[in-house]
């Protein structure tokens, strides 16, 4: 069971990281059309990315290699998959219908708009909600301290950019964002809906 839940799991990341690239290359001028980036961060170069990236893949392969993986169990492992497909088709259902507007790196854009529908009518941030579902069914599905150490750090960069995010919508869309904001919670949807006056 624990290579095939390894598989799965390395499934559901790569299915993510394909579209996504995939997506970003067809989506060029739609992202165009939306006009010029006017809040946001820098993204960095390319290499650096490439760099950051291998760096943090042999860190964790070093730790996996030095600590080894944990016992788990048969049902463990199977709500770790669980939780990897859930937060796989969450991204990609919330990657399409933020669609153009969509960038790796906090980006407003000129002609920038609030997208409330799918995915984004029960929670603001989908994409995120789905990477953390994809970590912590990584980290169940193969329970080591190098999945612990990535699902926190996970975790940690969400926690540091929904508040970045948030700033550069607010200032940017202003009172548009201000009211999708009081509507709709930022990651845990609610359970009922509140009735409306």
């Amino acid at each position: 069971m624990p290579s095939l839940a390894d598989a799965a799991v390395a499934a559901g990341w790569a299915i993510v990281a394909l579209d996504n690239a995939r997506r970003e290359r067809y989506e060029r001028d739609a992202r165009a059309a939306y006009g010029a980036v006017v809040a946001g961060l820098r993204r960095l170069p390319a290499p650096v990315r490439l760099l950051y990236l291998a760096a943090t893949v042999a860190a964790v392969l070093l730790v996996e290699r030095r600590t080894g993986r944990w016992g788990g169990t048969p049902l463990l492992a199977a709500a770790g998959v669980l939780l990897v497909a859930g937060g796989a088709a969450l991204h990609l259902c919330a990657r399409r219908a933020l669609g153009a507007l969509w960038s790796d790196v906090i980006a407003v854009r000129a002609r920038h708009e609030v997208v409330d529908h799918g995915p984004y009518a029960r929670v603001r941030h989908p994409i995120y909600l789905g990477i953390l579902l994809l970590a912590a069914g990584t980290v169940c599905a193969h329970p080591s301290p190098a999945t612990v150490c990535v699902g926190l750090g996970t975790a940690a960069g969400v926690a540091l950019k929904i508040p970045l995010e948030e700033r550069a919508l607010r200032r940017t869309l202003g009172e548009a964002y201000v009211r999708y904001a009081a509507r709709v919670p930022a990651l845990l949807p609610r359970l009922l809906r509140r009735g409306r006056p």
